[in-house]
C-alpha cells in the first residue's frame, strides 16, 4: 500500500498509472462494440460453440469474444506474433546479432514485431470471418457484410497490440501482463456468480455461504502465490581489496537476492499461448458441432491429454527464462574476474558447481509450484463438481505474479525519479553557488 500511495503522490508516476488505466478502460468499452456486418444473435450462438478454447480466449479478450466485439480475439494474435518473433530472434543469426545491439537493435526488434502482429491480425481476421461465415447478416451485401467483419476484426487485434507497445512505453508494468490481469479480474465476478449459480438450489443462504467460502478460498490462495514469488535466496558476494598508499581499490560486498519463481509469470503465458494456436485455429474456422473431430480439438484444453503438454511446455519456458534471469555460468565468470568469492564456497570450479546446484534447485521448486497451482486444478476438474476450477489457478498465478512485476515497476519509477530530484537539486545548488 505505501507503494501505491507513493506513486500517487509522484507526478511521473502517477501519470503513467493514469495513462495505464485509461488504455485498459477503452479496451472494456471496446469489448461492447459489435462486429458490423454479423447477425449478433447467430455470431452470439457461434462463439459459443467453440468449446473450451473459447472460455481462454473469452478471458484474453476481457469478455468481448462473448459480446462478439471488434476485439473479439483481444491481444491472442499479439501474442502469438510475439513469440514467433521472439523464436525467430533466437534462430537467426542476422536478428540475433541486431537484438544485441543495444537500444538501436532493440527498436527494430520491436518494429519487426509491430510488423509481425499486424499480419497475424489480418491472419486471424480472416479465419474469423471463415468461421462466421453462417452468421453473416442477410440485409446487406454478403460480400460487404464480410469485408466489414474482417475490417473490423483485423483493426481491432492489431488496436490490443498498439495498446500493449504504449502501455510498454508510456505505462507502468509490462503491457501484456497488464492487460492479461485486467480480463482475469473481469471475469472475477462472473465465476463468483456462477459459484452461487451452483449451489442455489440448496437455497439462498447455502448459496451465499458457498459463493463467499469461495471468494475466501480465492484470496488465500492469491497470498500463498504472492507469499512464493517473493521467496528469495541471497548471495553474499565478498570482493578482496589491495591497499595502495592510503587507498583501498576493490568492488564492495554484495548480497545478490535470486527469487525462487525466477522466471515469473511469462513460462504460463507462453505456455498457454502455444499449446492453444491448434485448438485456436480450429475453433475459430469450425465453430459448429457437425465434426467430431473438431470438437474434441476445441474441448482440448479440458481434457486428460492437454495436461502432459501443458506440463512439457511450461517446465521447458520455466528454465529457458529463468536462465535469462540468472545465468549461472556468467555470474561464475563475473565474480572471478572481479577478484571475488561467495561466503563459504571456494573460488573457481566449486563456486561454478554450486551456482550451477543453486540453479537447478531454484528452478525445480519453480516447476513444482507452478505445476501444482496450474496442473493440480486441471486434474480435479474431472471430479464431479470441480469443472469450474480447471483454469483458476492458472488465473491466481498470473494475477498474484502480475502484481509484484506491478510493485517491482513501481518502486523502481520511484526510484530513478527520487533520483532525477536529487541531481536536478544538486545542479540547481551548483548554479546558485557560481553566481555568488
Amino acid at each position: 500500500m505505501s507503494t501505491l500511495r507513493d506513486s500517487v503522490n509522484s507526478p511521473e508516476t502517477r501519470k503513467k498509472i493514469f495513462f495505464t488505466c485509461l488504455i485498459v478502460s477503452v479496451l472494456c468499452v471496446l469489448t461492447l462494440v459489435p462486429v458490423p456486418g454479423l447477425n449478433h444473435a447467430v455470431a452470439t450462438y457461434t462463439v459459443a460453440n467453440w468449446g473450451s478454447t473459447g472460455l481462454i480466449l473469452d478471458v484474453l479478450s476481457m469478455k468481448a469474444l462473448e459480446n462478439v466485439s471488434i476485439v473479439s480475439l483481444g491481444i491472442y494474435p499479439f501474442l502469438v506474433a510475439s513469440i514467433i518473433m521472439q523464436i525467430v530472434t533466437l534462430a537467426v543469426p542476422k536478428l540475433r546479432a541486431l537484438a544485441q545491439m543495444g537500444d538501436e537493435g532493440a527498436k527494430k526488434i520491436t518494429k519487426l514485431t509491430r510488423i509481425a502482429s499486424i499480419i497475424s491480425s489480418v491472419v486471424f481476421a480472416v479465419l474469423y470471418c471463415v468461421g462466421m461465415r453462417g452468421a453473416i447478416t442477410s440485409a446487406i451485401n454478403f460480400w460487404v457484410a464480410i469485408v466489414l467483419c474482417g475490417v473490423s476484426i483485423a483493426v481491432g487485434n492489431a488496436f490490443c497490440g498498439w495498446c500493449v507497445e504504449l502501455i510498454n512505453t508510456k505505462g507502468i508494468g509490462d503491457g501484456l501482463t497488464v492487460i492479461i490481469v485486467a480480463g482475469i479480474l473481469r471475469n472475477l465476478p462472473y465465476v463468483l456468480v456462477r459459484c452461487f449459480d451452483d449451489a442455489y438450489y440448496l437455497g439462498i443462504i447455502p448459496g451465499l455461504t458457498y459463493a463467499i467460502f469461495g471468494g475466501l478460498l480465492l484470496a488465500g490462495l492469491l497470498f500463498f502465490v504472492i507469499f512464493i514469488n517473493m521467496g528469495e535466496k541471497k548471495i553474499r558476494i565478498i570482493f578482496s581489496k589491495r591497499t595502495v598508499g592510503m587507498k583501498q581499490y576493490g568492488m564492495q560486498n554484495q548480497v545478490i537476492p535470486l527469487k525462487v519463481a525466477q522466471a515469473g509469470i511469462t513460462p504460463i503465458i507462453y505456455t498457454m499461448t502455444l499449446t492453444l494456436l491448434p485448438s485456436a485455429i480450429i475453433a475459430i474456422v469450425v465453430p459448429g458441432n457437425e465434426y467430431g473431430w473438431a470438437n474434441i480439438w476445441k474441448n482440448l484444453p479440458t481434457s486428460v491429454a492437454y495436461i502432459p503438454f501443458f506440463i512439457v511446455f511450461l517446465v521447458f519456458f520455466t528454465y529457458i527464462f529463468a536462465m535469462l534471469q540468472f545465468n549461472p555460468f556468467d555470474m561464475s565468470s563475473q565474480i572471478k574476474q572481479n577478484g571475488g568469492y561467495i561466503q563459504g564456497i571456494k573460488p573457481g570450479k566449486p563456486t561454478s558447481q554450486y551456482l550451477m546446484n543453486l540453479y537447478n534447485n531454484l528452478n525445480s521448486a519453480d516447476c513444482f509450484y507452478l505445476i501444482l497451482f496450474c496442473v493440480l486444478p486441471m486434474a480435479l476438474s474431472f471430479i464431479p463438481g470441480f469443472g469450474r476450477i480447471v483454469f483458476g489457478g492458472i488465473g491466481l498465478v498470473i494475477v498474484g505474479g502480475g502484481f509484484l512485476e506491478m510493485k517491482a515497476l513501481l518502486d523502481n519509477a520511484l526510484k530513478t525519479e527520487e533520483e532525477k530530484l536529487k541531481a536536478a537539486g544538486k545542479e540547481k545548488r551548483r548554479k546558485n553557488y557560481n553566481k555568488k
